[in-house]
């Protein structure tokens, strides 16, 4: 899939290939194809840039360096000098983006009054600083023993020598530079704006953010871990007065997801011990299982490092829904030999007939539930890409979880279990609460198993409401989420100026600054950046603020 956008001063061409490509390979013969052309563009062109993304590239990180005392040059200078290349070789940065970048340059103010009372052009005034502002070998000079090289240096080191540059020669005089027009420092574009307010910072500073991307296939969780670590390390060599500091970071949303995975795999194991202990009535029955679980767990990560996979959101949600599945086998099997024990047998031989006489129960339901998600690595697409670590990693699980419950339960069944006749209360309420339940099931079963007909018509509605349920809902690769961020996204009218379009982003700013700096709101960070969708030159009518909630 090829998409092109035009606008100006930039064109954008985005090709999207299949997960099955190697993009490597294909990023090499797109920049030979590029290369082939590149004669072809306009004389003032930048080299085109080829970059490698994946697919919903964003920035991962933003931070933001901030003075009061610096100016927005100054900053922007310093981190376009030294904090760019200090972040780019941080492992895993694909790309850095600096936003509200003022570099710093040199602007020349012509006037035209004195620029036709000397009789002159602009085209003349251009060729002049294009001709005389020059840097470059001009030959060498070589004699006996002697061999030297000239270099033709005619770059202005400061405003001074500008100012000097001879424009025309007349006949008394050389007008200069200086005679026509006024030469300071400016920013290259005074079109663009970037500001960060937190609840400590003042409004007045002055920002420049960093953005950093993710290179594709790196783990963004890491790459906030290394990047804060370099923060750390240049927060040491700053210049008195300036300030860095990470302003939004992804992994953030990312790391609260996965702690809150943690946190469902150690509830779900908590109730799995309890309502085995409820069921079996027996503490020491309880450990077999409370044992092969972890076990299971833990070896199941075996599988990610053999396959080089991740531990990301969909890796853990495999294992809650593994917890399940994991514990049936060793349930089964500790049943089998505690319903033996209880029968008189000794743990020794009643672990050795109960396992024999349901290992191919347990076999038989492994490669059951192996045949269901395994097929889930062959779907095609980004669907595919998503769902492939889930499908290794339970398959895994599943395998695993097999093995444990064909050896180490057994195992741990004949040292562990022993006949109990003593119950605790808690145990024999609950057995006294199933057992009505149980009759009530029972008696329930045998009034409706006869009545032939309505179970058969309330199977097809079922299945038909299941149909129509599945067509009317909504559908969607993945679900929307609660991130801790919200974003203004503004447009002014086509044709707006930087000037207007910042004015109506300052007073959305104005508005949402005392929810930032309220201490008994949840905002922690607010930026905006003008114009908000790209640097194209003459783009001026849109703003971006992004709020970060605590």
């Amino acid at each position: 899939n090829i998409d092109s956008t035009s606008e100006n001063g930039r064109s954008t061409i985005k090709i999207e290939f299949e997960t099955d490509i190697d993009l490597d390979s294909a990023a090499n013969d797109i920049r030979d194809r590029v290369s082939r052309v590149s004669d072809n563009l306009p004389e003032d062109s930048k080299p085109p840039e080829i970059l490698k993304q994946s697919a919903g590239f964003t920035t991962s990180m933003w931070l933001s360096v901030s003075s009061s005392t610096w100016t927005d040059l100054e900053i922007g200078d310093y981190t376009r000098r030294y904090l760019v290349d200090s972040f780019s070789n941080v492992k895993g940065v694909g790309r850095i983006l600096v936003g509200g970048l003022r570099e710093l340059s040199v602007r020349v103010y012509i006037d035209p009054i004195k620029l036709a009372a000397n009789n002159l052009t602009i085209q003349e005034v251009e060729q002049s600083l294009r001709k005389e502002n020059i840097s470059l070998p001009a030959g060498s000079l070589e004699a006996t023993n002697i061999d030297l090289t000239i270099n033709l240096d005619k770059a202005y080191k400061d405003l001074s020598s500008i100012k000097q540059l001879p424009i025309k020669k007349n006949k008394n005089s050389v007008i200069r530079l200086e005679n026509i027009a006024e030469i300071k420092y400016g920013p290259v574009s005074e079109k663009t704006l970037f500001k960060s307010i937190s609840k400590t910072g003042q409004s007045s500073d002055k920002v420049v953010g960093i953005g950093i991307y993710a290179k594709s296939g790196a783990s963004t969780v890491e790459l906030s871990k290394k990047v804060k670590k370099r923060i750390k390390e240049v927060q040491k060599t700053l210049p008195d007065g300036l300030s860095l500091g990470v302003s939004f970071d992804r992994a953030t949303y990312i790391n609260a997801a996965i702690s809150e995975v943690y946190k469902t795999l150690v509830i779900a194991f908590i109730l799995v011990v309890i309502i085995i202990y409820l069921f079996l009535g027996n503490l020491k029955a309880v450990i077999v299982p409370a044992i092969a679980l972890p076990v299971s767990l833990i070896s199941s990560f075996l599988g990610l490092w053999l396959f080089d996979l991740s531990i990301n959101i969909f890796v853990l949600l495999s294992f809650i829904l593994a917890i399940g599945i994991i514990t049936d086998d060793s349930v089964i099997m500790t049943d089998a030999i505690y319903h033996r024990v209880e029968n008189g047998e000794t743990p020794l031989v009643a672990s050795f007939k109960g396992s024999k006489s349901i290992t191919f129960a347990i076999i038989s339901t492994t490669l059951v539930l192996v045949a269901v998600f395994l097929p889930l690595i062959f779907i095609e697409g980004i669907s595919g890409t998503l769902f492939k670590e889930t499908a290794i990693s339970l398959t895994f699980a599943i395998v695993v979880s097999s093995f444990v419950a064909l050896t180490l339960s057994p195992m741990l069944g004949s040292k562990f279990l022993s006949k109990s006749n003593r119950k605790t209360k808690i145990v024999l309420k609950f057995e006294k609460y199933y057992k009505l339940f149980s009759e009530f099931y029972s008696e329930t079963l045998n009034y409706w198993i006869i009545k032939h007909k309505i179970i058969v018509g309330f199977m097809f509605l079922l299945i038909a409401t299941s149909v129509l349920l599945f067509i009317f809902a909504p559908k969607e690769l993945l679900p929307k989420e609660d991130r801790g961020v919200y974003l203004v996204i503004g447009k002014t009218d086509e044709g707006s100026s930087f000037e207007y379009t910042s004015d109506k982003a300052e007073e959305i700013e104005r508005r949402l600054t005392p929810l930032v700096k309220s201490e008994k709101e949840s905002y922690k960070r607010m930026i905006m950046r003008v114009p908000g969708f790209g640097r194209a030159s003459k783009s001026y009518n849109s703003f971006i603020i992004i709020a970060l909630l605590d």
